[in-house]
């Protein structure tokens, strides 16, 4: 493994930051404020910078550096967390990047011939649907059913706290990979991935009202009666619990990236701040209690921010070199990025609010918008804090350290 990045990665890593600090940064309050979504002309810069296609082949319009996707978009995710610290444009070009990758991976032809280019030029959202009101983390408590017959599956059920559903029905046009049960019969072996477009015949939607990410729709689906043609299918029937494994390591990483990249402008932001602040005669830095702190919190971003590039070489390696790992071994890897970076980002955000002061309470200062933005991921999105715990522990202890067995 090489630990610096390459000439190209280098390259794409400047055009990115300098299309951020120009384009999204000076926007980003705007962005939380007005609560209208994400600007089109920003989706469709970082779409023409070949972003939303770094993990999409070339014959569908992307250009994904073949075997090294996720670490194109780990460095991609890291410098929008850095510059739209609500990560509402963070999250929503990360669910585009890794749940699109699923597509890549297990869709049908004519599946990725219909989405996959107009995800790469920044036209179609693609998100994720699993949680339901009886069960998200608990999978077992999934009751969204699919019956397949005649060419289709119909499907009826109710999902919840889903990403993107106003910007896959209204704002733009998209759809959910989601997580149907084919086999009531079956536990886990009778779940099936399809892709679900928004605007299908039979989907319905609501909103909710989060405290962050305001850039961004939350909210649920509804389906009644849809039928949703079979072409619309990943990987096989019955099949879909372990696709779905495979997708959260993927979206996983990208979360920790976007968390990372908006905890280490926090702290710049606070860096800045300390070293020209003047109280007591001299700057806020020469005050051990502050400088000390300060040290300690670049210190720990700098260790996760590491190993989230390792683990992102491994997911990349695991899909060269199939026998390089399994999808279990790099579910551990990815749970500790997981379970670190946002928790960590949330008590660094905070610390470095109380360096600013009164003004960090003010919407003019964007630590309140990344502190608001990141709870999503301390609370839950994406796989919940002690979710994480519960995956690294029956990896590293054995299944015996599993309670639902």
């Amino acid at each position: 493994m090489e630990f610096r990045l390459s000439a190209e990665q280098e390259l794409f890593k400047r055009m990115v930051r300098e299309f951020c600090e120009k384009n999204i940064e000076p926007r980003s309050r705007e962005m939380d404020d007005k609560e209208e979504g994400i600007p089109d002309e920003l989706i469709q810069g970082l779409a023409d910078l070949g972003v939303f296609g770094i993990m999409i082949p070339e014959k569908y319009g992307g250009s994904a550096p073949e075997g090294e996707e996720m670490t194109y978009a780990n460095i991609a995710i890291q410098e929008l967390g850095r510059a739209e610290m609500s990560m509402a444009l963070p999250v929503y070009t990360l669910l585009c990047l890794g749940w699109g990758f699923l597509i890549t991976k297990y869709g049908t032809e004519q599946l990725k011939e219909e989405v996959l280019p107009r995800v790469a030029a920044g036209e179609y959202f693609v998100g994720i649907a699993t949680t339901e009101p009886g069960g998200g983390s608990d999978i077992a408590n999934i009751q969204t059913s699919g019956v397949h017959k005649d060419g289709k599956f119909t499907v009826n059920g109710e999902k919840v706290y889903i990403s993107g559903v106003l910007e896959s029905i209204k704002q733009r046009e998209g759809g959910h990979i989601t997580l149907i049960r084919t086999d009531p019969d079956a536990g886990h072996r009778g779940f099936t991935f399809i892709f679900i477009p928004a605007k299908l015949p039979g989907v319905s939607y609501s909103t909710f009202e989060d405290i962050g990410r305001m850039a961004l729709s939350t909210g649920g689906l509804v389906y009644k009666d849809v039928e949703v043609p079979e072409y619309y299918l990943l990987g096989e029937v019955n099949r879909g619990f372990y696709l779905n494994m495979e997708g959260f390591n993927l979206a996983r990483i990208l979360v920790s990236s976007a968390c990372v990249g908006m905890t280490e402008k926090a702290l710049e932001i606070s860096r800045d701040y300390v070293k020209q602040r003047v109280l007591f005669g001299r700057p806020l830095a020469k005050f051990e209690g502050i400088s000390f702190e300060i040290a300690d919190d670049h210190a720990k971003l700098e260790q996760i921010k590491l190993y989230l590039q390792y683990t992102a070489w491994a997911a990349d390696t695991l899909y060269k070199e199939p026998d390089f790992i399994t999808q279990r071994e790099l579910s551990r890897m990815v749970s500790i990025c997981k379970m670190t970076a946002p928790k960590l980002g949330a008590e660094i955000t905070q610390r470095c609010m109380t360096h600013l002061g009164a003004f960090s309470y003010t919407k003019d200062c964007p630590l309140g918008r990344g502190l608001r933005g990141i709870l999503s991921y301390v609370v839950g999105a994406e796989g919940g804090y002690h979710i994480q715990k519960l995956i690294i522990a029956r990896e590293f202890i054995g299944d015996e350290a599993v309670p639902y067995r």
